[in-house]
């Protein structure tokens, strides 16, 4: 099957908070494959530390300037938790069946991609663009027979069901490590200013009280 129409680029995550790290990412998917990168907050506990109109607010702001990137509150706005199953068929049928779709994720993700649900779906309704991750195991042997390896032309060349290994940039900050250091310090020079000046705003992440 031909591909036809521009590609479209999904990367979800928490995000809580998003990082120089996400935005790197977003930016070279944005790039190499010549697309829009829509990043969607995941619905998750209301106990995270950020809810998730906050985590929206952040990655809006983080977005701002940045035209290939686009905040998206899709699965902000769906009830229950965030299936990328779910997410994958309802762009899939937004977009036709004739557009490229990519899915992007981190190396870890990818190794531990034949655990996740009907991940033998995925194949049929998008690529995957896989960031590299310190530390992340190779994936499961099905997973990589399932996606054909490509380069971006490939990818944006079918609907579907190829593969792009990225080499840069790595996702290579942890978001725990990112909310100890604003507790500690209240300040991370992984964070964007203008995420960071927000986190002050409302008071997120146990942040030091600068007006004492």
């Amino acid at each position: 099957m031909t591909a036809t129409g521009s590609a479209l680029a999904l990367f979800g995550g928490t995000f809580d908070p998003v990082h120089m790290a996400h935005l790197r990412g977003a930016r070279t998917v944005a790039d190499v494959l010549g697309c829009p990168v829509h990043l969607l907050p995941n619905a998750v506990p209301p106990h995270r530390p950020a809810s998730g109109a906050q985590r929206l607010a952040m990655l809006q702001r983080a977005c701002d300037g940045e035209p290939g990137l686009v905040p998206d509150d899709w699965e902000l706005r769906q009830r229950g938790p965030s299936w990328s199953l779910n997410t994958l068929r309802h762009f899939r049928a937004t977009l036709g069946p004739h557009r490229p779709l990519v899915l992007v994720i981190g190396a870890d993700s990818f190794a531990s991609l034949h655990q996740w649900h009907r991940w033998q779906d995925y194949p049929a309704l998008c690529h995957l663009a896989v960031l590299p991750r310190p530390g992340a195991s190779e994936a499961d042997l099905d997973v990589r027979a399932a996606f054909v390896p490509g380069e971006a032309r490939d990818l944006q060349q079918a609907p579907a069901g190829r593969r792009l290994m990225l080499d840069a940039p790595w996702l290579d900050f942890s978001a725990t490590g990112i909310r100890d250091a604003l507790a500690r310090d209240g300040h991370s020079d992984a964070l964007p200013p203008a995420v960071e000046s927000y986190i002050h705003e409302q008071g997120l992440y146990n942040v030091p009280n600068r007006s004492h």
